[in-house]
C-alpha cells in the first residue's frame, strides 16, 4: 500500500509539472501578453519598469524556469493586478470554496443515493418516474438560470435567504448568518451533480438486486434489511464512490459559474477576475491548484475502493 501511495504520489508530480508548463506557455501565447499592462497613461519608463518587476521582459522559457523554482519553494508569484502574493490569494480564496464544494457533494451524495436507491426498489413505478424527472432536470438546466432563479424566488420575493455573499458585513463569526448564505449556492451545485449519483445508484442497486449472492442471502431467509444494507449496498456503493471521485473532480468548474452568480469570494471567482485581467500569475496559480485538488482526490478514491470492497487490492 505505502509503494502504491508513493507511485501514486510521483504520477501526480509529473502531471502538475505538465499541467504547468503547458498553461504557462499558452498563457503566455494568448493574445495580448505583456502588452495588457498598457493604458493611456503609462509611459513607456514606467511600462519598462512593471515589465521588469513581473519578469516580463525575459524569454518565456526563461520565466518558466524562475517560475518553477519559486513554485517548489511555495512562491507562485505575485498578482499583477492586485500586487499581492499568489499564494496568499490562494489561501484567501480556498476556504469559501471547500465549503461551497464539500458542502454541495455532500448534499449531492445523500440525495442521490438515497434517490437512487428509491427509483431501484420502486423500478417501472410513479416514484422512478419522478426520480427520473427530477435527474433529466438537473442535467438539463443551466446552473447560472436556475441560480438566478431561486435568487429571485427565495432572495427577492420571498426574503427568506441573502441574495449573495458567503457572510453579511459586520456581523463577524455567525454560524446561522453562514449557513444561510450557503443554503442557495450549495442547493443550486447539488442540484447539477446529483443526477448522475442517481443513474449510478439505481443501475448499481439493479444489478446486485439480480445477482446471484443476493438471491442466495434472501433464500437463507436473511431479513431483507440485512440483505439491502449488507449484501446490496456495499457492493453498489463501488461505482457510486467512482462517480464521486469524477464529480469532485469536475466541481471546480462548476463552482465558478456559482460562485459568480452568488457573489461568493472563493477560487472560481477569482479565476474569473483573473482572467479579465489578464493576471497570469493568478491565473497559473488557480490551475495548478486545481490539479493539485484533482489528482489528491483521484488518490482519495482509489484508496477507497478497497475500503468499501477489500477484494480490491493495490499493490
Amino acid at each position: 500500500m505505502i509503494e502504491y501511495i508513493a507511485r501514486r504520489l510521483v504520477q501526480g508530480a509529473v502531471v502538475l509539472f505538465l499541467v504547468s508548463l503547458l498553461t504557462f506557455f499558452l498563457i503566455n501565447l494568448a493574445p495580448g501578453g505583456p502588452s495588457s499592462l498598457i493604458d493611456f497613461t503609462t509611459t513607456t519608463a514606467e511600462l519598462d519598469a512593471r515589465l521588469k518587476r513581473f519578469g516580463l521582459d525575459r524569454p518565456v522559457h526563461e520565466r518558466y524556469v524562475t517560475w518553477l523554482t519559486g513554485a517548489l519553494r511555495g512562491d507562485l508569484g505575485t498578482s499583477i493586478n492586485q500586487g499581492l502574493p499568489v499564494s496568499r490569494l490562494l489561501a484567501q480564496r480556498i476556504q469559501p470554496t471547500l465549503v461551497l464544494g464539500l458542502t454541495s457533494l455532500a448534499l449531492a451524495a445523500v440525495f442521490g443515493v438515497a434517490l437512487g436507491l428509491i427509483a431501484a426498489l420502486q423500478r417501472d413505478r410513479w416514484p422512478d418516474h419522478l426520480v427520473s424527472t427530477i435527474s433529466t432536470l438537473g442535467m438539463s438546466v443551466p446552473n447560472f438560470w436556475l441560480g438566478i432563479v431561486v435568487i429571485i424566488i427565495f432572495a427577492v420575493n420571498l426574503g427568506w435567504l441573502p441574495a449573495s455573499g458567503s457572510a453579511s458585513i459586520g456581523r463577524g463569526f455567525d454560524l446561522g448568518d453562514r449557513v444561510r448564505h450557503l443554503v442557495l449556492p450549495a442547493s443550486v451545485l447539488a442540484f447539477s451533480l446529483m443526477p448522475n449519483i442517481v443513474r449510478v445508484t439505481r443501475a448499481a442497486v439493479l444489478e446486485m438486486l439480480a445477482s446471484d449472492f443476493v438471491r442466495t442471502a434472501r433464500a437463507k431467509g436473511l431479513r431483507e434489511f440485512s440483505v439491502m444494507l449488507k449484501h446490496t449496498m456495499r457492493n453498489a456503493l463501488v461505482p457510486v464512490v467512482a462517480m464521486l471521485g469524477l464529480i469532485a473532480t469536475v466541481l471546480f468548474s462548476g463552482s465558478v459559474v456559482i460562485e459568480s452568480v452568488f457573489g461568493w469570494a472563493g477560487i472560481g471567482r477569482l479565476a474569473i477576475e483573473a482572467a479579465n485581467g489578464r493576471d497570469y500569475p493568478v491565473i497559473l496559480g488557480v490551475t495548478l491548484l486545481a490539479g493539485a485538488i484533482v489528482v489528491l482526490l483521484n488518490l482519495i478514491v482509489d484508496l477507497l475502493y478497497a475500503v468499501i470492497d477489500p477484494r480490491i487490492r493495490h499493490d
